[in-house]
């Protein structure tokens, strides 16, 4: 079976792109923006520091590029499980499987969105800046039956942060080791969950 390429790498691009764009991701998905230099992605990737430069123009600029990239990338995944069921729990569920699906497939992509948003949200085009997860999760769950009516037991802004935020941490927690993955395991719980406090 042929090695796939990752989504963030485009099919005309070099071998030494390839292979900077891979270690960029896993080295600022496991240290951090701060900790990541230009040095330790091109050693990590078997390619030279100007190697590096010919493709970006630094370290900032190849962050903000997997940033945007991987935010869309997520960002399209989770929008198009919104349009999968007829109702709200069938919408919930999709919506946290494609979530924990993207974690089971691209553990590095959610932690490096999650670990730079503050520092590279920002700095991100308008495009990526109108698309975000919490207006995915608004969205959703503006559904829920405890925000229909008159009756409202609950705000669609605090709804959305607790499902987003239960998603993240518990990323989070998967990422270092608290909870046994795979992610999708925890999707029933997730689920009951949200669709308990949304009655």
């Amino acid at each position: 079976m042929p090695h796939r390429d990752p989504f963030y790498v485009g099919e005309n691009d070099s071998p030494a792109k390839r292979a900077i764009l891979r270690a960029a991701l896993t080295q600022f998905s496991e240290q951090g923006l701060a900790a990541t230099s230009i040095r330790s992605i091109a050693a990590e990737s078997g390619f030279t520091n100007p190697a590096l430069y010919r493709h970006f123009k630094g370290k900032d600029e190849l962050a903000l590029f997997l940033f945007e990239t991987c935010h869309a990338w997520v960002w399209a995944r989770c929008s198009t499980a919104l349009t999968r069921g007829h109702d709200f729990e069938e919408k919930l569920t999709a919506y946290v499987g494609a979530w924990l699906s993207l974690y089971d497939e691209e553990p590095q992509v959610l932690a490096f969105l999650s670990d730079s948003a503050r520092v590279l949200w920002p700095r991100a085009n308008a495009a990526i800046q109108g698309k975000t997860m919490i207006g995915l999760a608004r969205a959703l769950m503006a559904q829920a039956p405890a925000l229909q009516g008159k009756g409202r037991t609950m705000d669609s802004n605090v709804a959305a942060a607790a499902l987003q935020g239960s998603l993240a941490e518990l990323g989070r927690m998967l990422q270092v080791g608290v909870i046994p993955g795979p992610a999708s395991q925890w999707q029933n719980g997730l689920v009951a969950l949200f669709k308990k406090l949304s009655e």
